[in-house]
């Protein structure tokens, strides 16, 4: 089965996996969509669901980005929880992002880690993304996109000196394999408290101590990463003194790896 097919033989995989998981109630799997958070909030769901889909052909990030036709190379998962503040989702998913690959990736001598506020990396030739995470709320529900790219594949222009995948950081994984590490760390993560996810944050920080760049307001903000605080916000030195890029306020330009 290849690739581009894998996908037919999940449903019965993830049904068993939903019967014993405390968070996950129901798993949908669709050939094809443009966007999972699209398709699963057409569902109406309850907090529990997961849509995942054998290829997603209009996918986006955050701020509007668009994510690339992974052509069946990649996952593009999502699933819905109960509302809550969209910093600590987010942490939560790259937490599990993190610790469902990190310990393979380092095993084979590739330093991964998170690059605030969502993306998943590693750093290969340069910092390469492997995964990033979308947070959509309405009302008393949220639906948590997580895109990772799984197997080598020929990247658009745009992206080629900016994206890889598991397989391009010597991770052989299946796409089936991969989307269980994660569906397994996100069920570790949820129940962690905010204190235990900032400190894995902590420990998986890439930005720390790095050079950097940030917007915020029209203005370019540039100095050393002190520290970043998945939940308040990134604290850069700069000539003028420390200040605090908000999430909510300050995109990331430009940084310059350890």
């Amino acid at each position: 089965m290849t690739s581009a097919d894998d996908h037919l033989h999940w449903p019965d995989v993830l049904d068993t996996f939903v019967a014993s998981s405390p968070t996950f109630t129901r798993a949908v799997v669709v050939n094809e969509t443009d966007s999972t958070q699209d398709a699963l909030a057409r569902l109406d769901p309850e907090p529990g669901a997961l849509l995942v889909s054998g290829r997603q052909t209009g996918g986006r990030g955050r701020q509007g980005r668009i994510w690339a036709d992974d052509g069946g190379a990649g996952l593009a998962i999502s699933f819905t929880v109960s509302a809550a503040p969209a910093a600590l989702l987010c942490c939560r998913a790259a937490i599990a992002l993190n610790n469902a690959f990190a310990p393979l990736l380092a095993a084979r001598g590739v330093r991964s880690g998170l690059k605030w506020p969502n993306d998943y990396l590693a750093l290969l030739d340069g910092p390469r993304k492997l995964a990033g995470i979308l947070i959509e709320q309405e009302g008393d529900r949220a639906i948590i996109g997580v895109g990772i790219n799984v197997l080598a594949r020929a990247w658009p222009p745009e992206l080629s000196g900016s994206a890889a995948s598991l397989e391009d950081a010597g991770l052989s994984l299946s796409r089936l394999d991969a989307l269980l590490r994660f569906l397994v760390s996100w069920d570790e993560v949820v129940v962690m408290s905010e204190r235990s996810l900032g400190e894995a944050y902590h420990e998986a920080d890439l930005l720390r101590g790095c050079r950097a760049t940030f917007l915020e307001n029209g203005g370019l903000h540039e100095g050393v990463v002190v520290g970043t605080d998945p939940f308040s916000g990134v604290e850069l030195r700069t000539s003028a003194g420390t200040v605090l890029m908000r999430p909510d306020l300050a995109s990331l330009e430009s940084w310059e790896p350890r």
